[in-house]
């Protein structure tokens, strides 16, 4: 983007973000950054370009949004000479029906192979009129191509990283990533990464801009909920915008060498607190969880996996209970801890209390809670965190990079 465009681009946001000021960029850093996360803004027909979703290593959920209602494919391929490429097509549908008409289009790609890398785009067509026995269409328009890298790499390799609560202060995500060094799988959105969604420019904006724009940089996401997703007038609709595993918040996937396990840790209050306005079943739900987290453990890929991680937004804590530990946290240390245990999870990563630490496993063997937990940081970008995670076959390396780009916490693991 030229300089002068660039500039009038930072005071457009500016002005924008003045209503909500709370999650203003402070300094010409952090709104250059903001600029560059919604630089994939356009005015075209495809409004906010692809965001890619994992659903197993060898599925991809795509998602984008057009300005007005629209049909949409999603072209991809594996060929490497670009002169003779045959593109394939992939869509998304339901009880029979192609999404269409509509601003938010999805795709599915399947059947690919996970050890070659992808190639992608997605192509909309304006509806002009839809009428029961026929649909007329503008000219179609196709955003700029994506490239994945291969989902499967030798030995076992998979590398991710964690994001948490950002709290809509997206403008984060520029000044982190380059913290990493070297290239990453995917990346992980563990909780409060929305603050509150209370509109659709809130999801766009703080969710699917910036995934748009880690996929722009060959980076798939998966979307996990902490708290403050499940906040807000429109944090019922959240769903409507994500392709997820199985239709849930929660899933576990097989990458390499690793089991994921990305679990949903709900609310932090009981149901029946005042904030909730009795709108909430987070109790239930959590039971339903719980039991499917019990059939995981029991699963060929959970137990064949060389190494076993658990990703979600709250954080169990062995220390709660001497610590005045709050509800969610003491929930999530009854259900899920003794499964984790069960399972023999090798480390958990979580978010939630803003301070960056690693509670170590409890020094009483017959609590249990035998696994580290690597707790990420938050806003302001000073004590930010990315916590990224690699593994092979033999090791498994966990590391806290802080906003300074020194390592705060490590373990590592080997067979």
């Amino acid at each position: 983007m030229p300089k002068q465009l660039r500039t009038l681009a930072v005071l457009a946001i500016m002005v924008a973000l003045q209503s909500n000021a709370k999650f203003t960029p402070n300094n010409t850093v952090e709104s250059n950054a903001l600029a560059e996360v919604r630089s994939p803004l356009a005015e075209s027909l495809i409004r906010i370009p692809p965001w890619v979703q994992l659903l197993d290593s060898d599925r991809l959920g795509v998602g984008w949004m057009t300005k007005s209602p629209a049909d949409g494919v999603v072209e991809w391929t594996q060929d490497t000479a670009r002169d003779t490429t045959v593109w394939r097509q992939a869509w998304f549908s339901e009880d029979g029906l192609r999404t269409a008409n509509s601003t938010l289009q999805k795709a599915v790609i399947e059947g690919f192979d996970p050890a070659k890398p992808l190639r992608l785009r997605a192509k909309s067509r304006p509806i002009n009129s839809f009428n029961p026995y026929a649909v007329t269409f503008g000219e179609p328009a196709v955003n700029a191509e994506l490239t994945l890298p291969p989902r499967q790499r030798e030995d076992g390799k998979v590398s991710f990283i964690v994001f948490n609560d950002i709290h809509s202060r997206t403008f984060l995500y520029p000044m982190l990533l380059p913290l990493i060094e070297t290239p990453v799988d995917f990346a992980v959105f563990n909780g409060d990464v929305l603050h509150d969604p209370k509109t659709e420019a809130d999801i766009c904006d703080n969710l699917l801009l910036p995934m748009s724009w880690f996929a722009s940089r060959s980076i798939p996401c998966f979307f996990l909920r902490g708290n403050h997703e499940t906040r807000g007038a429109k944090a019922r609709n959240l769903r409507d915008y994500l392709l997820l595993p199985n239709n849930k918040y929660y899933g576990a996937l097989t990458f390499g060498a690793a089991r994921v396990l990305l679990l949903d840790s709900g609310e932090d209050k009981p149901d029946e607190h005042a904030e909730y306005s009795g709108l909430v079943d987070f109790e239930a739900y959590m039971q339903a969880q719980a039991a499917w987290l019990e059939r995981e453990l029991s699963s060929a890929a959970f137990n064949e996996a060389a190494w076993r991680i658990a990703v979600m937004h709250i954080p169990p804590d062995w220390r709660a209970d001497n610590l005045q530990g709050r509800y969610g946290q003491k929930r999530i240390n009854a259900l899920f801890a003794p499964l984790l245990d069960r399972g023999r999870v090798n480390v958990v990563i979580s978010g939630h209390t803003h301070k960056p630490e690693v509670i170590e496993p409890c020094p009483d063997v017959r609590r249990g809670f035998r696994w580290p937990v690597f707790i990420g940081g938050a806003h302001p970008f000073k004590n930010a965190t990315v916590i990224r995670v690699d593994a092979n076959q033999q090791t498994l390396h966990v590391k806290t990079l802080g906003s300074d780009g020194q390592v705060m916490h490590e373990l590592k693991w080997h067979r």
